[in-house]
């Protein structure tokens, strides 16, 4: 199946209720406003807090002055989309009262309002000097903003307030992560731009309490600024405040490349091990051990979390799993997998939007195969997401939060799989070069065949 490409609106997680959105940073907030009041349902006001190009008022379907309110009915009912500012002053369009957007979005006639709050003078990058941004009161979503091209020249010629810039990246007390250089030869790197966007003296400066805050990391459209705004994006989903991170190119035929979300590694090492005869999750598998080596993979991917799920033999597993993320007891676990799924399933954050459910006896998937899963569902917009080796579907897979009721709504004789069955139509199929995923080790000659210095066979069944 081919992934489903995402719509503008969804990928910044803009739902049916009216919204007040707020554009703070660099590059491309002006495009983003009318790409998106394009992409948006019902009716739309555009406006600024501080100012734009007047030639940009050519883009809006219809203009009205803040001095002139009286025809916004009109406007909206005829254009649906209409651009508000204060007056035109020489090239520049000057903003509205930082109040009007939302009185305007009160109106019964008006469902979601995107306003311009900030400045950047065209550079991919900016840091917000102490007048600004000018965030509207009442604004529900803050997108800071800004170009990949931001770490292809020096500082001094990609950003605005390079000086401030240069505090922030070198604000040693701020770090709260292993992140690498902020520069590398006078150049920002991912990490130094992630810095600049989730600073509160940055991309934060001024977020609204209660605001959902998504950064937009543009122009994304070659190999190279797509995997630094894959970097970029891991680094900023670290700060809590931040829920998801577009990656998009927003003058390209595709504006919207990928979504980055929390996904939480679900290792399952509550079994019994009746067909092994023994605790196979504590067999020898190398210097260490099979769950020891199956953490060890999912660590090492590009999940934000690990919660591994114990029950038979608890305090052995414990010991094992102690140094890789939080351990769940499952008191149901005699009842088979699936409670432990629904057991890890609700412990999981709400600032999580996936599980990616692994098998504690998958030693063999590298993290290689589950990056290319996050990957994956980071391009798509559907909410399932599973390997296939040769067209035999394996593990381990992605559940989409969406699916998180349905999921624990299953009766206990059930499988997860039972998911993947009802809804063939939103389940992505990621074809992978390694039949690591349809292997896991439920017999003594499973482990006698896979185990490291042996050779495994294709062809078996896959793990459902």
């Amino acid at each position: 199946m081919t992934a489903n490409v995402w719509e503008l609106p969804v990928a910044l997680g803009i739902g049916e209720r009216p919204e007040l959105i707020a554009l703070v940073g660099g590059g491309g907030k002006t495009s983003l406003m009318f790409a998106l009041a394009a992409a948006l349902p019902g009716r739309v006001v555009m406006t600024t807090t501080t100012r734009i190009f007047a030639a940009q008022m050519s883009r809006a379907p219809a203009v009205v002055f803040e001095s002139d309110l009286g025809s916004l009915d009109e406007a909206l009912a005829t254009h649906r989309r209409v651009l508000i500012v204060g007056r035109v002053d020489g090239e520049k369009a000057v903003g509205v009262d930082p109040t009007l957007p939302a009185r305007v979005l009160a109106h019964e006639n008006v469902d979601y309002v995107l306003v311009e709050a900030d400045g950047s003078r065209t550079r991919p990058v900016k840091a917000p000097a102490e007048h600004e941004p000018v965030i509207p009161p009442g604004a529900t979503l803050l997108v800071p903003m800004a170009g990949m091209d931001a770490l292809e020249a020096t500082i001094e010629e990609v950003a605005h307030r390079p000086e401030i810039i240069r505090g922030i990246t070198n604000d040693e007390l701020r770090i709260t992560y292993e992140e690498g250089p902020s520069e590398v030869g006078g150049r920002l790197s991912p990490a130094g731009l992630a810095r600049v966007l989730a600073h509160p003296l940055g991309g934060l400066k001024g977020a609204p309490e209660g605001a959902r805050i998504v950064p937009f990391l543009n122009k994304a459209d070659t190999p190279e600024r797509l995997a630094a705004a894959r970097e970029t994006a891991a680094l900023l989903l670290r700060e809590p405040r931040i829920l998801r991170v577009v990656i998009g190119a927003l003058r390209s035929t595709v504006p919207v490349r990928e979504v980055w979300r929390r996904v939480a590694g679900v290792v399952l090492a509550a079994g019994e091990s009746r067909r092994m005869g023994r605790n196979k999750l504590l067999l020898p598998w190398g210097e260490t051990t099979v769950l020891e080596r199956t953490l060890r993979n999912v660590a090492a991917s590009g999940v934000l979390e690990t919660i591994v799920v114990v029950g038979h033999e608890r305090e052995l597993a414990e010991s094992l799993a102690r140094d890789y993320g939080t351990i769940i007891h499952n008191q149901n676990y005699a009842k088979g997998m699936l409670s432990s799924v629904q057991a890890a399933v609700r412990a999981l954050p709400l600032a999580f939007e996936a599980a990616l459910v692994t098998l504690g006896d998958q030693p063999l998937v590298e993290p290689d195969i589950i990056d290319a899963l996050l990957s994956a569902y980071a391009a798509s917009s559907r909410g399932l997401v599973a390997p296939t080796y040769h067209g035999q579907r394996g593990n381990p897979v992605i559940i989409d939060r969406r699916y998180f009721n349905e999921l624990l709504a299953l009766p206990p004789e059930a499988a997860p799989r039972a998911l993947l069955q009802r809804h063939p139509d939103d389940l992505l199929l990621v074809e992978v070069d390694s039949n690591a995923i349809l292997h896991d080790l439920d017999r003594p000659e499973d482990y006698g065949r896979l185990r490291p210095g042996q050779s495994a066979t294709d062809g078996v069944d896959p793990t459902d």
